[in-house]
């Protein structure tokens, strides 16, 4: 059996991010580190936060997972980051440096 042919493409449009509003559920560990706001607003919260993200064993993974993520671990606590989801939003704080 030969496998299909398919003709090359006629015009690659690279992708792009479209920002989005953060959030604890939808954006990653490197999302609140890239954004100064969020970051502040993270730490008002949560204060052992930069010292949770400092472990090594975390630094692979701090773009695919998340605050959210982590209370099943213990690592944060629910109702914490309840309050930086509101505080996200009311700041309209967003993803991809766009305000």
């Amino acid at each position: 059996m030969d496998a299909p042919l398919y003709p090359p493409s006629s015009a690659y449009e690279a992708p792009v991010r479209v920002p989005q509003q953060m959030s604890t559920r939808d954006s990653s560990f490197a999302d609140f580190l890239a954004s100064p706001e969020a970051l502040a607003i993270m730490k008002s919260e949560v204060p052992q936060f930069e010292g949770f993200i400092k472990n090594p064993m975390l630094a692979p993974h701090l773009g695919n997972m998340g605050p959210r993520d982590m209370v099943q671990f213990g690592g944060f606590k629910a109702d914490a980051l309840d309050r930086v989801d509101v505080k996200l939003k009311a700041a309209n704080v967003r993803t991809g440096g766009a305000q």
